[in-house]
């Protein structure tokens, strides 16, 4: 029992840093927002986005909001290996802000693009938008009017 506590510990230990913003790489920003598989995870959202986020789901008052799929995986569910076919790549960006392509199988191919902001000093998450498939802009949904 015993080393099954120390492995659950060392495992804690190193998988820590992966569920932080980084400062330095916008793409393991994203890649911590995947590992933390929660869309609820304002923690990775620039101020903006978490604003229209929190508002959204004030006015939704418990119902399904502006979102009625899970836009990180650009669906409802993942298929088997989703997480096998995730790729994030940094394109060039300047300065505070930074963009990473997210690409993956789920429903068919997919591409997501995400734009970061550096806010207090780590990369967050703006806006998302997603370019193959259906496309849609993550700012925009949260902006529209609840229907």
């Amino acid at each position: 029992m015993r080393r099954r506590a120390a492995l659950a510990a060392t495992f804690a230990l190193l998988a820590g840093p992966a569920f932080a913003q980084s400062a330095t790489d916008p793409a393991e920003t994203v890649r911590a927002f995947y590992a933390a598989d929660d869309i609820n995870a304002v923690r990775f959202y620039a101020r903006s986005l978490r604003a229209l986020y929190e508002r959204d789901r004030r006015e939704a008052k418990g119902e399904v909001g502006r979102l009625g799929f899970a836009f990180p995986i650009n669906g409802q569910d993942t298929e088997p290996d989703f997480a096998r076919s995730l790729t994030l790549a940094r394109l060039p960006g300047e300065g505070d802000r930074a963009e990473v392509r997210a690409t993956f199988r789920n429903g068919g191919p997919q591409e997501l693009r995400y734009l970061l902001l550096r806010e207090d000093g780590a990369w967050k998450i703006a806006n998302v938008r997603s370019l193959k498939g259906e496309t849609w802009d993550l700012v925009a949904l949260l902006s529209a009017p609840l229907q």
